[in-house]
């Protein structure tokens, strides 16, 4: 390896280390992990579809692409703290539909806005064609990541 690459090796495990380390907690005014933001925001989307009334923990599993022991974790404290449903389908009652509350969809709310002015700003920093760019790369990188977790899977 040539000490030019050695040296962007060491400058990307900066970058992304500096990346995963970052609290976006800090930035928002709740108490919820990122995830659960995440999730409050997936059911707020799917809300907005005519068609659907709530979603499934399943549904939800595929969405976020994390496990449904996972997700059910998730939605046990988000429904404890009072921000999700528990519903039966009304034409299937072995089916359980997620849908939020009302201080759930203000959540999920707020948090839109402030993701869009977070990232808002980000495209105001670099300018579209650095943004333009920046998302390239990273959709790159992420398959360049992908492709290594296939060829370890193998």
């Amino acid at each position: 390896m040539t000490e030019s690459k050695y040296e962007n090796v060491i400058a990307l495990r900066r970058v992304f280390a500096t990346l995963a380390r970052m609290d976006w907690r800090k930035k928002m005014k709740w108490t919820l992990k990122g995830s659960e933001v995440r999730l409050l925001i997936a059911l707020k989307e799917a809300n907005s579809k005519p068609c659907l009334e709530g979603l499934t923990v399943s549904d939800l599993s595929k969405l976020l692409q994390v496990t449904s022991p996972t997700v059910t974790q998730m939605l046990n404290s988000l429904m404890k703290d009072g921000y999700v449903n528990r519903t039966v389908h009304s034409s299937d009652r072995r089916i359980v539909e997620i849908t939020l509350t009302d201080k759930g969809a203000q959540i999920a709310q707020d948090s839109q806005e402030m993701i869009t002015t977070i990232f808002s700003g980000l495209i105001d920093h670099l300018g579209k064609e650095q943004s333009d760019q920046l998302i390239e790369l990273l959709t790159q990188s992420l398959d360049y990541f992908d492709q290594l977790d296939d060829e370890r899977q193998r």
